[in-house]
């Protein structure tokens, strides 16, 4: 087979052509040129920036018999065929990682070089080693033969013993720049003929998050087409969403278009775009958007509020379970609604001979305090915030720390029994509720996401039932936010040698399928999935 694969085909054959990694490459080229030569070398880093590349191309230099200031000249045979050198040996650890694979190491290393100076032994993924072919690793690591380099490479330097540390000098391998993702596409695009446009080639380079290598597998992926590569050619191979997209996205939001900014993302969700690549072009929008504010003080989307926080919000999203549910909640809590709707409002009950252009927020408010303008009472938020602030209260009556400790006990019951019977209705919104405060009758829960607490108590009366039904607990529950249950709880130690606490009676029973109805309008019916 002629074909060679992008990657393999454009792997560097000299330092010069080694991208990203200059401060490494000097560090390896002064140890050549001086001759202080370590036995052993750790690589670690992301995948696909350069990690073996630079372990064959340093092992050239170092056997070349004429290398000048260490660049090595191409023409002796040592960098001829140091492709298929004997004396440079390539080892993979995560199929040979037992210690009969480490023993007959020990034994081969002790053979000289066939014709080069040293003999180079590159171990990838080094980190996959048991733990017995380590232990039998250290010694010839500490001590090898003074023919012998080893070059350990890793994406996991975490799961690397520090006792194998300390016997190598470390090279963190940093993710390439895009720009220079994109400089070395460009070249080899021209070389290789192939039609894509500009665009396509920004997309490919962030799309590769850091790695030429996979940079390169997929422009040679796309280049199979035979058609010109494009933004949209990009987006339906790859999943992947544009700028503009997101710019979409915020700008429906920050009109107010609500069901029109769910929709979208629904769209999203349903063309198999990745929550993680969505995650990333959304905070890197807000970002930038947040720093023009204090450059400028002005936004372009003066209708969501604090986009700092919003951006830690989101940042969380990263890893749950259903992310999208997630991003749809957070970005909902920080558009200011109410003074949108305030505004609107206020503006319709103007006369039409009063109305001016441009009026200032001040003459607003002080319009509305000569003429109050009573907003309309949104039932379902109503009741649940009367339900939980009643709730949180009658939680401390009689709160007791043996009832926890049962209950805590009861509750991981409950998550084990729902497991168990697939209820991922009950499951996806229980799963990451934390018992706090316990009292006979009244149970306070936290959770981690605003939107979560959101989800639970919509859905509270159900699990209730669940509850009774599978364990015989009759409780009323309700869930928080870490950070309103970090609020109440101080609160609480502020004020409970001061104030005693009553049971109060819950506020007036209410049809919770229109809470329900509005969370799931909101949030779609994946609610209940579990992933």
């Amino acid at each position: 087979m002629d074909y060679k694969v992008l990657y393999r085909k454009y792997r560097p054959q000299s330092f010069d052509e080694l991208y990203g990694q200059s401060h490494i490459k000097e560090l390896l080229l002064t140890s050549v040129i001086n001759e202080k030569l370590s036995h052993a070398y750790l690589f670690t880093g992301p995948r696909g920036t350069g990690k073996t590349s630079t372990a064959k191309l340093f092992a050239k230099t170092i056997n070349c018999e004429a290398n000048k200031n260490g660049i090595p000249c191409n023409k002796c045979a040592a960098c001829i065929n140091y492709n298929e050198s004997p004396d440079i040996i390539e080892i993979d650890a995560a199929s040979n990682n037992g210690v009969d694979e480490i023993r007959e190491l020990r034994e081969n290393v002790k053979v000289l070089p066939t014709f080069s100076k040293y003999k180079v032994y590159i171990v990838d993924e080094v980190h996959m080693l048991s733990t017995s072919a380590w232990n039998a690793f250290l010694k010839t690591l500490e001590e090898p033969p003074y023919h012998v380099i080893f070059i350990l490479a890793t994406t996991e330097i975490q799961k690397v013993p520090i006792t194998v540390l300390s016997r190598c000098q470390r090279f963190d391998f940093q993710s390439i720049k895009s720009e220079t993702i994109e400089e070395n596409l460009q070249k080899i695009t021209k070389s290789e003929k192939i039609d894509i446009t500009k665009e396509a080639i920004r997309e490919i380079s962030k799309l590769a998050d850091g790695g030429m290598r996979d940079a390169l597998s997929i422009l040679d992926q796309l280049s199979k087409l035979n058609a010109k590569i494009d933004i949209e050619t990009i987006s339906k191979m790859f999943g992947t969403i544009t700028t503009a997209d997101i710019d979409e996205l915020l700008k429906r939001l920050n009109e107010g278009k609500i069901s029109e900014y769910i929709g979208l993302l629904d769209e999203f969700h349903q063309n198999g775009i990745d929550s993680t690549i969505l995650l990333n072009r959304l905070l890197n929008a807000l970002l930038a958007e947040a720093i023009s504010f204090k450059i400028t003080s002005r936004s372009k989307y003066q209708n969501i509020e604090n986009i700092e926080l919003l951006i830690v919000e989101l940042e969380k999203c990263y890893n749950r379970a259903n992310p999208y549910i997630l991003i749809k909640a957070i970005l909902l809590k920080y558009y200011k609604k109410e003074e949108i709707r305030e505004i609107t409002e206020i503006s319709e009950k103007i006369p039409k001979d009063l109305e001016f252009k441009a009026e200032p927020k001040s003459a607003i408010i002080s319009r509305e305090i000569i003429d109050p303008i009573e907003e309309p009472v949104n039932t379902s938020d109503d009741f649940i915030q009367k339900l939980t602030n009643v709730r949180v209260n009658n939680s401390y009556v009689q709160a007791n720390i043996n009832l926890k400790k049962e209950f805590i006990n009861v509750w991981q019951d409950f998550i084990k029994l729902l497991t168990k019977e697939n209820e991922l209705k009950y499951l996806s919104l229980i799963k990451d509720a934390n018992v706090e405060v316990v009292s006979p009758t009244n149970i306070i829960l936290s959770t981690e996401f605003y939107s979560n607490s959101i989800l639970f108590n919509s859905h509270v009366g159900e699990i209730e039932e669940k509850l009774e039904k599978e364990l015989k607990q009759i409780k009323k529950l309700i869930c928080l936010d870490s950070e309103t249950w970090k609020q109440e709880k101080e609160s609480y130690m502020k004020n409970r040698k001061n104030k005693e606490y009553q049971l109060l009676p819950e506020p007036d029973a209410i049809e919770l399928n229109e809470v329900i109805d509005s969370a799931e309008d909101l949030f779609g019916n994946e609610l209940i999935e579990v992933k």
